[in-house]
């Protein structure tokens, strides 16, 4: 019997725990035969990121997201386990990862430690905790 049938990380492929983060969901995923999905979200307002509203360039939120793709899939090579697909958004973190946990029915969360500079916009892992309705693992 396994506890998990879906398993969503949820990083940041430039976090220096990012590697670790990948591994630990591998291993988490292959030992309940679950699927695996990795969500990174450039962080923002809304379902804007905070480099658009900066910079306000096409080009550069493409050259910005190519790059953001490539990390992710060398970060997923580092796993064990296969991930079954990549989920990439901008704007709000923690309504992203909420919305996305849900609509895939995720059981469990993973995330790593992250409490942002501005205290408007709070703990991610907090947020999490406390708004969905699966466990959410915060990890080191």
């Amino acid at each position: 019997m396994s506890l998990y049938q879906t398993v969503l990380l949820a990083v940041n492929p430039e976090d220096k725990n990012a590697h670790k983060l990948m591994v630990k969901a591998g291993v988490i995923a292959e030992q309940n035969h679950a699927d695996l999905h990795v969500a990174y979200v450039e962080p923002g307002i809304g379902n804007v990121s905070f480099i658009d509203v900066e910079v306000e360039l096409q080009e550069e939120h493409d050259t910005i997201a190519k790059k953001r793709m490539k990390e992710l899939s060398e970060l997923i090579a580092a796993s064990s386990y296969k991930v079954k697909a990549i989920h990439t958004a901008d704007g709000d973190v923690s309504k992203h990862i909420e919305a996305l946990a849900k609509e895939l029915n995720a059981n469990l969360v993973i995330t790593g430690y992250h409490k942002s500079t501005f205290h408007l916009f709070g703990d991610l892992s907090d947020s999490l905790a406390n708004h969905l309705n699966c466990d959410v693992l915060i990890s080191q």
